[in-house]
């Protein structure tokens, strides 16, 4: 029963990457949000100030119910993303904990770990524990060793990443460099969109092409530069479980788990790519007539 819970957080999990609003985990469309803009005394496009919206799903406290443990059995010890406090209340994913919606031209919630701080292990379902052969008794987990996840390398632990890395940056970057980088996310996308995994004997090969296509976009996005080495750390944590049944299976969801979070940061960031370059050809249009003139 536990394990069945679990699955189910999982498969709630990856849809919730893929761009539903489920749970309240995800607020926008990352192919259709907006950020604002202003045109200032000379005609050109500029930035308008973030507003920070409150967060809906949390009412602006930064925490919300957590979603991980609601699953658990009521005797499952530990839970990686609310360690089982009182009220069992975890940071809001929505939000990254801060209670508004960070500005998308400077923060993005993190592709790795959906701004939950960890990746859940695989082995034990998140639990901790198992229970190897016919033991009655639980063991800790050989991988996790209790924990149930372990720390995103990808932010830090700060449930956070940042945009696009353009020159000047993503704010003013022109449109040439703003094509540029928005080739580069369609092709990330591209290889990711296509990478099937099945886990087990294909599973370490598996983890090195998952990587070389979180690494293309890596010069552009360097979030995902990281994800790509911690994806790599992370797997190997993981297959401390291949002598246990259905370790196939497990391995090749924490890697569609990886993919889909990847999609889902390049999503966003494309359309921030969209929008950038519709100020930039404006002004760059105005910057002419003016010259013209």
């Amino acid at each position: 029963m536990f394990i069945r819970a679990v699955l189910l957080f999982l498969f709630s999990f990856t849809l919730l990457q893929a761009g539903t609003a489920q749970e309240g985990r995800r607020i926008f469309n990352p192919e259709k949000f907006e950020r604002a803009t202003k045109v200032d005394d000379k005609g050109l496009t500029q930035w308008d100030a973030h507003k920070g919206d409150k967060c809906p799903y949390c009412n602006g406290t930064g925490k919300t119910k957590c979603a991980s443990c609601e699953r658990f059995e009521d005797d499952a010890p530990n839970c990686p993303e609310c360690k089982r406090v009182k009220d069992h209340m975890a940071v809001c994913r929505s939000c990254a904990g801060t209670g508004t919606f960070p500005d998308p031209l400077e923060k993005v919630l993190c592709p790795a770990c959906d701004a939950s701080a960890m990746l859940l292990c695989m082995v034990c379902h998140a639990g901790g524990r198992l229970k190897v052969g016919g033991a009655k008794e639980w063991s800790a987990c050989p991988s996790c060793r209790a924990a149930g996840g372990f720390k995103c390398v990808t932010c830090n632990g700060t449930r956070l990443v940042e945009p696009a890395a353009l020159k000047p940056n993503l704010k003013d970057a022109n449109v040439a460099a703003l094509d540029k980088a928005m080739a580069a996310t369609e092709q990330a996308m591209k290889e990711l969109g296509e990478f099937t995994p099945a886990g087990g004997d294909k599973a370490r090969k598996e983890v090195k092409a998952l990587a070389k296509a979180l690494d293309s976009a890596g010069g552009t996005f360097p979030p995902l530069k990281r994800m790509a080495k911690g994806s790599e750390d992370y797997m190997g944590k993981i297959f401390a479980g291949a002598n246990f049944q259905g370790h196939a299976e497990h391995e090749a969801q924490a890697m569609v788990m990886q993919k889909e979070g990847a999609l889902q940061y390049l999503k966003h960031q494309k359309r921030m790519l969209e929008l950038a370059k519709k100020r930039a050809e404006a002004n760059a249009k105005v910057a002419a007539e003016q010259k013209g003139k």
